[in-house]
């Protein structure tokens, strides 16, 4: 057994990003069955943003325990570390998970050592992603107390880096750096991939483009048959958020729109709805966000294929 299986208890290294709207109990309950780790992202399983965050935290509670009515098997909530949690819609959430024991926080932000202690000394593990991974934060996450670091690359979908640094060189750079366990993220999406990021020392996998495209995930039919026909050549990256993030788009109006901006000297483009985007599958309303390998990726799979998949590459 891998570390990362260790320290989840679970069977195989493969985690699955939370990606906000699109995960569901449904999805998260079938990776963790598969022997995963499923991720319950923000929003997940509503179908309207809630005004406070202890709306939120409740009806985070119903989403929590509709999966546990799916598996009895470890999954995980992805929360905001205190820079990037101002409202507090994590901390009321947090409070949910401690009450409705889930295991696991996949965290965001800039490290809080304090806040990492606090939720250590409550009994979660904690997987860490940086928003800006670099060597130096993968370094104060270790120090901060975090169980498993995330190496995002470039290639990844959703908010990727701004540096240009691929997923493989980023994992292998904070492998190198570090002696607590790395997933590797941007771009894994089959057994291949999966096992080019075991070479250079990943101990598993976190993957959100590739369960976009499971049976299991609530992701629009249309979601799902756009970025299984939009070829790697027809893939634009515009910029955003002043600057500090990119997102790399299939296609489709409001992206096209971003990157005219973009030309402009607009760093803060409208990227539309991911709600009627990616979830409704309005494509002309929000952008469709994926990684940079998506067209290697030529199926919609169940969640136990995708799982025994990247598995695979990881000797399992």
């Amino acid at each position: 057994m891998n570390r990362v299986c260790k320290i989840l208890g679970i069977a195989k290294p493969v985690v699955q990003a939370p990606m906000t709207w699109i995960t569901s109990p449904e999805l998260v309950a079938a990776v963790s069955n598969a022997g995963g780790l499923g991720i319950l992202g923000f929003n997940a399983g509503f179908e309207t943003g809630k005004a406070t965050p202890e709306e939120t935290a409740e009806e985070m509670r119903k989403m929590i325990r509709r999966t546990k009515e799916l598996t009895d098997k470890p999954f995980g909530m992805n929360v905001m570390t205190s820079a990037f949690d101002r409202a507090g819609f994590s901390r009321s959430t947090i409070e949910v998970c401690k009450e409705e024991g889930v295991p696991v926080l996949a965290a965001i932000g800039t490290i809080d050592a304090d806040q990492i202690r606090e939720w250590k000394e409550a009994g979660f593990k904690i997987i860490y992603r940086d928003m800006y991974p670099t060597v130096a934060s993968a370094k104060v996450a270790e120090e901060a107390g975090v169980d498993i670091l995330v190496a995002t690359g470039c290639d990844e979908g959703g908010g990727m880096p701004v540096e240009a640094t691929g997923t493989i060189v980023k994992t292998a750079l904070i492998v190198d750096a570090v002696d607590i366990p790395v997933l590797a993220a941007g771009g894994i999406v089959n057994e291949a991939m999966a096992k080019a990021s075991a070479c250079i020392g990943a101990e598993g996998v976190y993957a959100g483009t590739r369960f976009v495209l499971s049976k299991e995930c609530r992701a629009a039919q249309a979601t799902k048959y756009d970025i299984l026909n939009t070829d790697a050549d027809e893939l634009i990256v515009l910029t955003e958020a002043d600057g500090h993030l990119k997102w790399r788009c299939t296609p489709h109006k409001v992206a096209k729109a971003a990157i005219e901006e973009n030309n402009k000297g607009n760093l803060k483009p409208s990227t539309g709805s991911f709600y009627k985007g990616m979830l409704k599958g309005d494509m002309e309303a929000g952008i469709n966000t994926v990684s940079s390998a998506a067209s290697l990726i030529k199926s919609i799979d169940s969640c136990e294929d995708i799982v025994n998949e990247l598995a695979r590459g990881y000797g399992y």
